[in-house]
């Protein structure tokens, strides 16, 4: 059991704060992600999918985030190379849907709202890179990631009751983020349960919501 946990620790400690995230990387994983991210919005078979989400909703660019910030050296600099990593990213997105959209240009009309997000990526990886000092103030830090975590997995969690099974694998994604930033970077039992509370109680808010005839949405 020691040497699972050791080795789990191992692990996240590597995939937050031992990646090698050099500048040129950053720009490839920018790249990549955009990449993929028009795949799935063009192939038609991933419509009204869980893949289909990456290129409309926040939940994986919340981790793509978070690996960018959580391997930076200094806030400054998990600011600015996640601010870029969004500047390039997200206009490439739009650009390879070009040929295939009939709006063609006029596709980049809906790039206004992922600028916005693009923008706030500075104020807010800056602060946010203070979780990988790994005490109460990345609790206070994380609780909005996931508290918006817990939203989003109840919303698919729902559409998936109702239409099994899409947006499954959308939900388990949300709750595996939720476990892993726990486990990654709040070391204390304490730290952990007052996290583990956040999303648990954003999904029986909104359970009892449902069940009372009302529903709230972002």
């Amino acid at each position: 059991m020691n040497d699972k946990n050791n080795a789990s620790g191992r692990f996240l400690n590597k995939l937050f704060g031992g990646l090698n995230m050099s500048w040129p990387r950053v720009i490839l994983f920018a790249v990549g992600a955009a990449v993929l991210t028009a795949v799935f919005l063009i192939v038609p078979v991933f419509k009204n999918s869980s893949f289909e989400r990456m290129g409309v909703y926040l939940e994986a660019w919340v981790l793509f985030a978070v690996l960018i910030m959580a391997n930076c050296r200094k806030p400054l600099e998990a600011a600015l190379k996640t601010f870029v990593f969004f500047l390039v990213s997200q206009p490439l997105i739009y650009l390879f849907q070009v040929p295939f959209s009939w709006l063609g240009w006029g596709i980049f009309s809906f790039y206004k709202t992922w600028l916005i997000w693009t923008v706030l990526t500075l104020p807010g990886a800056f602060v946010g890179w203070f979780i990988t000092k790994r005490n109460w103030l990345s609790v206070l830090i994380l609780s909005p990631v996931l508290a918006f975590l817990g939203y989003t997995l109840f919303d698919c969690a729902s559409a998936c009751l109702t239409g099994f099974p899409q947006y499954l694998l959308a939900a388990l994604f949300c709750l595996a983020q939720i476990v892993l930033y726990i486990a990654a970077f709040l070391p204390k039992r304490a730290q952990k349960l007052v996290a583990a509370l956040i999303p648990a109680a954003v999904v029986l808010a909104l359970l009892l919501l449902k069940l009372s005839g009302s529903e709230f949405r972002l």
